[in-house]
């Protein structure tokens, strides 16, 4: 797969549909931050508009990247389209035009009223993906440099739109462990050491900064998401290092409250 290929491809089909309202174009994610797998990431991207959009275009947005469905990797595309007054000036939740993903495709196709309306919208995981957007790589920037469209997000909003997917993992990290095991690392070294890193990269801080009694799932976890396999593991270690991580992290998180 082409991958900067088809990320210059996605960028020309919005300018072509937003022509004047077009702001910019900007990926995030692993792409971002350095640990695309393509058999295992999705394509993540922000489309900044100057002026909300109506019905007509966010149609035409989500039948495009349906249209050109196979292109993407094999876990698809997720996507939102917001305002870019609504990335200068950030409130939490951020309110957003558009979403799209492998998950809003059936509601599409079942009912587009339930994707494409005039419903004030907000999505809390923005805050997030607006935080990754802040770590520099021009080539993941299509438009206007993202310094110029995105501003510094407040820890307390980053820290609150990654934390109930947290606290998820404790259930379901035997369901899910190469997601579950960096995903506690990544957030854990965000609140540690205020490291924004892909889950690969949380992994590796983890084994350097974390118990040494977990390196082997941690580990395992690596080789996992940056392969196509899915290991197996001792669910009773996951589940331990699991609640031990969210310990670490309440901690972190209570300490910055006083």
């Amino acid at each position: 797969m082409n991958i900067k290929k088809l990320m210059k491809q996605v960028n020309d089909w919005i300018k072509e549909i937003l022509k004047d309202n077009y702001v910019g174009v900007y990926f995030h994610g692993s792409l971002r931050l350095g640990s695309f797998n393509s058999k295992k990431s999705d394509l993540d991207f922000i489309i900044v508009v100057k002026d909300k959009i109506d019905s007509k275009t966010k149609e035409l947005i989500f039948d495009k990247m349906l249209e050109h469905e196979s292109l993407f990797p094999k876990k698809g595309f997720e996507f939102s389209v917001v305002l870019e007054e609504n990335c200068i000036h950030i409130k939490h939740p951020v309110p957003y035009e558009l979403h799209g993903s492998r998950d809003w495709i059936e509601k599409y196709k079942s009912d587009k009223s339930l994707v494409i309306n005039d419903d004030y919208k907000v999505d809390p995981d923005l805050a997030s993906h607006f935080n990754v957007i802040n770590v520099p790589n021009e080539n993941m920037d299509f438009g206007k440099p993202s310094k110029e469209v995105f501003a510094k997000v407040p820890k307390e909003y980053i820290i609150d739109s990654n934390y109930q997917d947290i606290l998820d993992c404790v259930n379901e990290i035997t369901n899910n462990p190469t997601y579950c095991v960096l995903n506690l690392c990544r957030f854990y070294a965000l609140l540690k050491d205020d490291l924004t890193l892909s889950k690969y990269d949380g992994g590796k801080w983890a084994i350097e900064n974390m118990n040494s009694n977990y390196n082997d799932i941690i580990k395992k976890a690596m080789e996992d998401y940056l392969s196509d396999t899915n290991d197996t593991y001792d669910n009773t270690k996951l589940k331990k290092f699991a609640q031990e991580t969210i310990c670490l992290i309440n901690e972190c998180i209570n300490n910055k409250k006083k």
